[in-house]
């Protein structure tokens, strides 16, 4: 029979504190985001954060400290802000809660300083890494009263000496700009006395405001005017006001169109890993939260569609327009083949063009002998053109471009593996969903020499071509004399 009475001391390394610090914020900004966030939490109205080669200081105007704060601030996994939910001046929600934050500075620098003032107390604390790790078994850090100066307002400064990484200013306001609540009442942030603006992009605002079973989501989804740079592509998602990380929400393949995708909102019941860059996603909450929110981009990347579609479309009839010019001009220097195609060109150019429905979607089969389509959907192999229906596209409303030459101009979407063009009903049609249409289609001047190429090539085939030879050097003579 075993008998329980002997125990293991658990024990810590103070080293690894250091270490600790230096894993998660040494080469990143993010270190000077974290004391930021402790003014925040102090009620602090405004922040001064000056850069130098050796230094970074970060002082503030908020409640400072006395003696018991000091303890509670070195106390690692300190309960205090979760016990008071609200910062004491302003209501301001604590961002800091795990209380390792701290740590980061430590592991950063070789010199830790912290001056601090409340209600007449004032003390300065020094933390020197070298005669830290001197002792193994001595966790104490020094600290020393100040005289306080008569009217000198309360608040705290933080000076870390030697950092291991150069910071630039750019590179601070950047970071800060979208993981500080710098859109806060009666807080500023300021770097060598420049004030740090909130983060502002022009374009289409959606509020969002769901409630799920494990807490709130609002903010808003910001659809850019223009695309974005790709480091800001994305919604900020905040705990508590302070960036985590950026999602697409399972959009991040959608294309192009994502780049004008970005916004912000915030989630208070998430939780998320020690060093603040991601959430823990296995969680049954951010399961909820990413399916809530996959939702309201899924129904923005839906608009942005629809945007980029009316952008299209303009596009393309303004290449129709330009691509039927440069075809009419080679048909009126070939006016034999016109005779053979038995249709007419005006001789004016209007430079307009007009569209009319119609009803289904069709596209035709090339057959050995070249005859002109028959009314009918049937027809037999080998004698005239065979014309399918396309079920996926059949109701679908088309819209024909009509044109000052003597047939139309169409687009449909007749899939990847569809022909890339067709004649039909007096009408040439063009498939915007082939491979050569995509390629081409991306700038108007491609896309004007595409439709020219495609124009001539159907027009061709209704001059009755003999064989393959006569349909190539007629095609030839036609390009040729539209780009004379």
């Amino acid at each position: 029979m075993s008998t329980n009475n002997n125990s293991i001391l658990v024990t810590f390394d103070k080293s690894h504190i250091l270490t600790l610090g230096r894993k998660m914020y040494s080469e990143s900004v993010n270190l000077i985001r974290e004391l930021v966030n402790n003014s925040y939490d102090a009620d602090a109205s405004k922040v001064n954060i000056e850069l130098t080669k050796d230094k970074i200081i970060v002082s503030d105007n908020g409640l400072g400290m006395d003696l018991k704060d000091l303890t509670n601030y070195f106390k690692i996994g300190s309960q205090l802000k979760k016990q008071n939910k609200l910062s004491k001046i302003y209501k301001r929600k604590f961002i800091g809660e795990i209380g390792i934050g701290k740590f980061s500075s430590f592991g950063a620098t070789n010199k830790f300083e912290l001056i601090t003032q409340k209600e007449g107390f004032k003390a300065k604390v020094v933390f020197d890494q070298n005669e830290w790790t001197q002792s193994s078994n001595n966790w104490e850090i020094p600290y020393f009263l100040i005289e306080p100066i008569e009217g000198e307002s309360d608040g705290t400064t933080i000076i870390l000496h030697d950092v291991e990484h150069n910071f630039t200013p750019n590179e601070v306001v950047e970071r800060l700009r979208i993981s500080v609540p710098l859109d806060a009442k009666h807080f500023e942030v300021f770097i060598n006395k420049k004030k740090i603006e909130p983060l502002f992009i022009d374009g289409k605002k959606f509020p969002i405001s769901i409630l799920t079973e494990f807490g709130d989501i609002n903010g808003q989804i910001i659809l850019s005017d223009k695309p974005l740079p790709f480091k800001e592509i994305g919604i900020i998602c905040c705990v508590k006001d302070v960036m985590i990380t950026r999602n697409l929400f399972g959009f991040e393949d959608y294309g192009h169109g994502t780049r004008k995708i970005t916004g912000r909102i915030n989630a208070d019941f998430l939780e998320f890993t020690a060093n603040r860059d991601n959430f823990i996603i296995t969680s049954p909450a951010y399961r909820a939260f990413f399916k809530a929110m996959r939702e309201e981009v899924k129904k923005i990347v839906g608009l942005l569609k629809s945007e980029e579609d009316e952008k299209k479309i303009a596009q393309n009839r303004k290449a129709i327009s330009k691509a039927s010019e440069i075809l009419k001009k080679a048909f009126l220097k070939l006016p034999d083949y016109l005779k053979e195609m038995k249709i007419t060109v005006s001789k004016g150019h209007t430079g307009k063009v007009e569209e009319e429905n119609v009803e289904g979607s069709v596209w035709q089969e090339k057959t050995s002998k070249i005859e002109k389509t028959p009314n009918s959907n049937k027809a037999k192999r080998g004698e005239y053109n065979i014309i399918h229906i396309n079920p996926v596209t059949q109701n679908k409303a088309l819209k024909n471009i009509k044109t000052d030459l003597g047939f139309n101009f169409g687009f449909v979407d007749e899939g990847e593996t569809g022909p890339p063009s067709y004649f039909y009903n007096n009408t040439i049609y063009v498939n915007r969903e082939h491979s050569l249409y995509k390629k081409y289609s991306i700038k108007i001047d491609d896309e004007i020499k595409y439709l020219v190429d495609i124009l001539v090539s159907e027009s061709v085939m209704l001059t009755s071509p003999s064989d393959l030879r006569q349909y190539y050097e007629r095609r030839i003579e036609v390009l040729t004399k539209a780009f004379e």
